[in-house]
């Protein structure tokens, strides 16, 4: 099959040499609608842009990509995983922090010989194109098995029917959710497993007790405040979707003057290093981040080198007690 070449999509758009290369490196002063055109165009027509002036698809670059939105929280501790396990298999690792549309651009670059994925901006059309291309990738965000393509997820649905199990074995019924971002996969699963389980042990949430806070310790800790000063009962409990959060909401609730646990538990979600050294030590369901990085990349360099195909992992939680709960006093 004869190799696609930049003058071959110019040709096809009808511009010039120069205006495609603008359009797929993101550089020059383009129309939106015009750069968009001519990606499309090059993924439908399979272009393989040579960014370093070789074959990188036939000769490998020897680097695996890790690409998101974001590397704030506990993506400190994945990344030092993933990267543990490239030098373990003798590959490098790059870093990309985009969104969507640069996403899909450094893709078909092939910058890099695979990629794990963590990011929400990336669509349908997008798993397509990369599908068609049969491009190595693991997703931490998604529940995708093909040819080249596997994911590494953490049993989240389960771990929110963890938590409330546990709250309630202590024997709290009037619990506070602090949500994650529910566009995500984590976020999503852990909020709809934590509320379904409630409601099959006859303990419906009450929509006033389930605030948004999108894994975030300012925004927990504001969204807590905001609730504590409607006046509603002080809740038993209560659920935060990740570390962050629990720790916004302590301190939330330490400012308004009440104890933890003495007055009111609180449960976290990943057992993020903090949890153990905070105060009161935070109760949580460990996600074990770093198997999920380490995971990712061994499974990664197998579809890379084509020793086997897609499959999807589930990493379950587990529940650490410290001393942010306690039984409720009957």
């Amino acid at each position: 099959m004869k190799r696609i070449t930049i003058k071959d999509v110019a040709k096809a758009a009808g511009v010039s040499i120069t205006t495609v290369s603008h359009a797929l490196s993101g550089q020059g002063a383009l129309r939106q609608e015009t750069r968009d055109r001519i990606v499309e165009l090059a993924r439908r027509m399979q272009y393989i842009p040579d960014w370093n002036g070789q074959n990188l698809k036939a000769s490998g670059t020897g680097m695996l990509g890790f690409f998101t939105s974001s590397i704030s929280g506990f993506y400190g501790i994945l990344m030092d995983a993933m990267y543990n396990e490239c030098k373990a298999n003798g590959y490098g690792m790059e870093i990309f922090i985009l969104d969507d549309g640069d996403l899909i651009r450094l893709l078909m670059g092939n910058r890099v010989d695979g990629a794990v994925i963590l990011h929400s901006g990336l669509k349908e059309e997008h798993e397509k194109w990369l599908r068609e291309m049969e491009f190595p990738v693991v997703y931490l965000d998604r529940e995708i098995r093909e040819k080249c393509a596997s994911s590494v997820l953490f049993a989240s649905y389960e771990s929110g029917r963890l938590a409330a199990d546990y709250l309630l074995s202590l024997g709290h019924r009037r619990i506070l959710e602090l949500c994650g971002i529910d566009y995500t996969y984590d976020g999503e699963m852990r909020q709809k497993g934590f509320e379904d389980r409630m409601r099959e042990r006859g303990c419906p949430m009450e929509p006033e007790y389930i605030l948004k806070c999108y894994f975030d310790r300012q925004r927990a800790y504001d969204e807590t405040s905001t609730f504590l000063k409607q006046g509603m009962p002080l809740p038993d409990a209560v659920f935060a979707a990740n570390d962050d959060s629990a720790f916004g909401c302590i301190k939330a609730l330490q400012g308004a003057g009440y104890a933890v646990p003495e007055d009111v538990s609180v449960l976290g979600c990943d057992d993020i290093e903090l949890s153990q050294w905070y105060s009161p030590a935070l109760t949580t369901i460990r996600t074990s981040i770093r198997d999920q990085g380490a995971l990712s990349v061994k499974e990664l360099v197998s579809l890379v080198r084509k020793e086997k195909e897609g499959e999807t992992y589930s990493i379950e939680g587990e529940l650490i007690e410290r001393s942010s709960c306690k039984r409720k006093d009957t």
